[in-house]
C-alpha cells in the first residue's frame, strides 16, 4: 500500500493538542512554543487541507464541522502510535516498571509497603510518580496506574483493590476527652479538601450527618489539599483530622492515632489499572498480582482490628 503525502507532523500535533484545551495560549504552554506559533501551524494545516479547522471568536475557539470530524480521527492516530510505541519499547520487559499512584496512596500506603515487592523481584527497577493529576496512560510510559475513583476507566484493564472508609482520627489522650460526637465541635478537626472536591466528597458536615447531628453548628477549621499534612496535625495531637483509613491505618496499627468513634463514610475505591497489552508484561504482572495479594491482606487487617470496627457506615453521596 502505498502512503500518501502527509501534512505536517508538528502541525497535526498542534492541532491535536489544540482540541483538547481549545485554546492557543494553553496549547501553546503544553507545546513549549509561542501563541503566535500554534496559530501559524494550525493555519498552515488548513491551508495544506484546504478546509477551516477552528472558528477564531472574540475570547474562545470553536471547532468548525470540518474540525469536529478530523479532530477525534488525529486524537485516536497520536494514540495509536503512543501506544504501539510504548509497547514496543516495552516488548522486552525491560526498563523500569513505572507506577503512577496518588500523593496520599503513594506516601502512606504504597511506599511503606513496597520493599516486600522489590525483595521478591530484585530484577525490576521500580520507580513511583505520585501526583492526584490524572494520568493517560496511552500517552505516557507509565506502566500501570493506582486509581482513586469508581471504576469504570474506558480502554483499560482494571481491578479493584479497596475502598476506602472516611473517618476521625486523632491522638489516644485527645480521645479520652471525647465521650459523645458532638464533643467533636468543639476542638480543633481538620480538613482535608483535594482540588477535585466537590458535593459528593466526604467532609465534617456529612460526617455529623451521620452521626445524627445534622443541625450541629461548626465553626471555621484549617484545611489542608494534603492528606498527609492533616495526618501529622492529628498525630502531633494539634487536633483530629477526618481522613480515609487507608492512609491512617499505619498510624493506627502502631498506637499514634485511634478512631474515637464507629461512624465512618464510604467514600470512592482503589483501582489498580494499566494498558491490556501490557499484562503481556512479567514486571507488570507481578506487580498487579502482589498489589492485589497486598490488598487482600490489608482488608483483612482492617476488618481484624479492633480501632477500625465501624458499626455505623454510609455513603458520603446518600448524605447531604
Amino acid at each position: 500500500m502505498t502512503i500518501q503525502r502527509l501534512p505536517p507532523l508538528n502541525a497535526l500535533r498542534t492541532f491535536e493538542v489544540a482540541t483538547r484545551h481549545m485554546s492557543f495560549r494553553n496549547a501553546a504552554d503544553e507545546l513549549c512554543i509561542t501563541s503566535t506559533a500554534v496559530s501559524h501551524r494550525i493555519k498552515a494545516l488548513e491551508e495544506w487541507l484546504g478546509v477551516k479547522l477552528f472558528n477564531r471568536l472574540t475570547r474562545s475557539l470553536q471547532l468548525t464541522k470540518e474540525g469536529e470530524v478530523y479532530a477525534p480521527i488525529i486524537r485516536q492516530a497520536f494514540e495509536l502510535l503512543s501506544s504501539g510505541s510504548n509497547a514496543l519499547k516495552n516488548s522486552n520487559d525491560g526498563g523500569d516498571l513505572i507506577i503512577s499512584s496518588t500523593m496520599s496512596f503513594a506516601s502512606n500506603w504504597l511506599t511503606p509497603r513496597l520493599p516486600g515487592f522489590y525483595n521478591q523481584h530484585e530484577e525490576f527497577a521500580i520507580r513511583v510518580e505520585a501526583s492526584d493529576d490524572p494520568v493517560n496512560l496511552a500517552r505516557t510510559n507509565i506502566d500501570v496506574a493506582i486509581r482513586y475513583g469508581e471504576g469504570g476507566y474506558d480502554g483499560l484493564h482494571s481491578q479493584m483493590l479497596f475502598t476506602d472508609l472516611v473517618a476521625p482520627v486523632c491522638t489516644p489522650d485527645l480521645a479520652k476527652k471525647l465521650s459523645d460526637p458532638a464533643d467533636l465541635a468543639g476542638v480543633t478537626r481538620f480538613n482535608y479538601y483535594w482540588p477535585g472536591f466537590n458535593e459528593r466528597d466526604p467532609g465534617w458536615q456529612k460526617w455529623f450527618t451521620a452521626a445524627g447531628l445534622p443541625d450541629i453548628e461548626l465553626g471555621s477549621s484549617p484545611v489542608f489539599s494534603e492528606e498527609h499534612m492533616v495526618l501529622s496535625e492529628a498525630i502531633a495531637g494539634r487536633g483530629v483530622a477526618l481522613v480515609g483509613i487507608v492512609a491512617a491505618a499505619d498510624a493506627i496499627q502502631r498506637g499514634a492515632l485511634v478512631c474515637p468513634f464507629s461512624v465512618a463514610l464510604e467514600n470512592r475505591s482503589y483501582y489498580f489499572a494499566c494498558q491490556p497489552q501490557a499484562l503481556k508484561l512479567r514486571k507488570v504482572t507481578a506487580f498487579r498480582n502482589w498489589i492485589i495479594s497486598e490488598a487482600t491482606r490489608f482488608d483483612d487487617f482492617v476488618e481484624g482490628h479492633p480501632q477500625m470496627q465501624f458499626d455505623n457506615i454510609q455513603r458520603s453521596e446518600d448524605l447531604q
